[in-house]
């Protein structure tokens, strides 16, 4: 990874191109002048936050700064890439039937593919998903149109999760034209299935989007809503989405900067979960909670507010359970590689980005804070490092990790 990669190069790139002057920008983008200075210059990481901040004034999408979707080149690009015209192919039926004399099979069968995608999903095997997306969603949408009344519904919820697993794969993967696309689907089929948890989900993955554009403020008041909205029921899969969006709406106002909002949805988070009393993936309205997840928000949230050492400190008490997701984990070393990389705790950052690599290579590859990450460590050794030369290597040539 070198400085000409970098964000802030970008960044400065399309600042002179419009004409506008670092003073301004840091003006419009309300962060400071010092800060967008350092990270045009290449000495400090571009963050969520700032890269959301700068976006908007200068009216480039975030995908742009970032230089996604990653891996094309190299001697061996990345699968995900060529798998994805087939998704999109996929994805265009949703409100009329694909044209095909097959019919499905039964929906016990398309549910049970479901469950096992939904597996895929949370053990960060995005090629895997994307090999066996597209045929599903194109049978699933096929019985949606064969179907009426409550089997309609009942093979919409099955829509939903896959859905939400096409999500996953494209956001992960920087195709966020694409996964902003299915957010829109994704309400549409939680609507249509009449299960006001599905419902929830959409909402959850529709803020994906929001805290990428910097909507922050949109994001929370559409997570209030859904909450009201599910407020009244009592049974355990309630519950359990309910914890999730709070930790949702923890970010969300970690972003905002809103440090009291974040610790009342970090409360109401910890509350459910001692309720709960133990990890759990989610089931079939797919959003993982438990102690273990509250933990990770928690240090999640302070790396948000770009308080290192309160991050760092906090997680030395995370102790992750066998329930936790790979994607989730691998975020949250990803998240402590930032945290060590701004105490210059430089040997620590890679490890973490190596423990990431570990439990969810795919998403580690192709995630913004991995290469900027590395291009900082890169810049501070001045001598050979061979650990980080080989995770380099691994990040710009090796595609399944």
């Amino acid at each position: 990874m070198n400085d000409d990669e970098s964000i802030g190069r970008r960044i400065a790139h399309y600042r002179k191109t419009r004409g506008i002057t670092q003073v301004a920008l840091a003006q419009h983008a309300s962060i400071s002048l010092s800060l967008l200075r350092k990270v045009e210059q290449g000495t400090r990481d571009a963050t969520p936050v700032l890269i959301a901040a700068v976006s908007k004034p200068l009216d480039v999408e975030v995908t742009v700064l970032t230089g996604q979707p990653y891996g094309f080149d190299g001697r061996r690009p990345d699968r995900i890439h060529a798998l994805m015209p087939g998704l999109r192919r996929a994805l265009a039926y949703w409100d009329l039937p694909p044209e095909t004399h097959t019919s499905p099979r039964t929906r016990a069968e398309i549910t049970a593919d479901a469950r096992e995608i939904s597996r895929l999903r949370q053990g960060d095997r995005h090629v895997q998903i994307a090999e066996r997306l597209p045929a599903l969603l194109l049978e699933t949408a096929t019985a949606v149109h064969r179907e009426e009344g409550t089997e309609r519904e009942r093979y919409f919820e099955i829509m939903a999760v896959l859905l939400f697993a096409a999500h996953s794969v494209t956001y992960k993967t920087g195709y966020q034209d694409l996964s902003t696309v299915i957010e829109e689907r994704l309400q549409w089929s939680a609507i249509q299935s009449t299960d006001p948890l599905m419902g929830a989900l959409a909402a959850w993955s529709r803020t994906t989007s929001l805290l990428r554009t910097g909507a922050y403020d949109v994001g929370l008041r559409l997570l209030d809503r859904v909450q009201s909205q599910i407020a009244t029921a009592d049974d355990l899969a309630t519950i359990s989405m309910r914890g999730p969006l709070h930790l949702r709406s923890a970010i969300l106002a970690a972003r905002a900067g809103n440090t009291g909002t974040v610790d009342i949805h970090l409360d109401e988070a910890r509350q459910i979960s001692a309720r709960l009393g133990a990890d759990t993936d989610g089931g079939w309205h797919q959003l993982s909670f438990g102690p273990s997840n509250v933990a990770i928000h928690d240090v999640a949230a302070a790396i948000e507010l770009g308080d290192g050492p309160r991050a760092l400190g906090r997680a030395e008490n995370v102790r992750l359970s066998n329930a936790v997701p790979a994607i989730r984990a691998g975020h949250h070393y990803m998240d402590l590689a930032r945290a060590y990389l701004w105490q210059n705790r430089n040997e620590q950052a890679l490890a973490s980005l190596q423990q990431a690599r570990k439990v969810a290579p795919q998403q580690t590859r192709h995630h913004p804070t991995t290469r900027e990450v590395l291009r900082m460590l890169t810049r501070a050794h001045r001598h050979a490092n061979e650990p980080l030369v080989r995770f380099n290597a691994w990040v710009g040539t090796d595609a399944n990790g």
